[in-house]
């Protein structure tokens, strides 16, 4: 797995849902995005707190969504 995190590479995960891709940077941050959700920006230095707050994130997006703050259709 070490290989997979090297700077410069991809993954691509499934988080509440949704496929998420997560960029590792030069420094090792880790960068995670959703296309269907494009507001969804999160930043990092480890796996575990960028998958967690990945699922807060989304977590918020849904919940603004159904509150009226967003519109429906990007949000399953």
């Amino acid at each position: 797995m070490a290989d997979v995190l090297e700077p410069g590479s991809e993954l691509s995960l499934t988080v509440r849902g949704y496929g998420v891709i997560v960029r590792i940077g030069p420094d090792g941050t880790l960068h995670v995005t959703c296309p269907d959700l494009p507001q969804l920006s999160v930043s990092s230095p480890t796996v575990t707190e960028a998958i967690s707050c990945t699922e807060d994130a989304i977590t918020a997006i849904q919940t603004r969504c159904a509150r009226g703050y967003l519109p429906k259709a990007q949000v399953r």
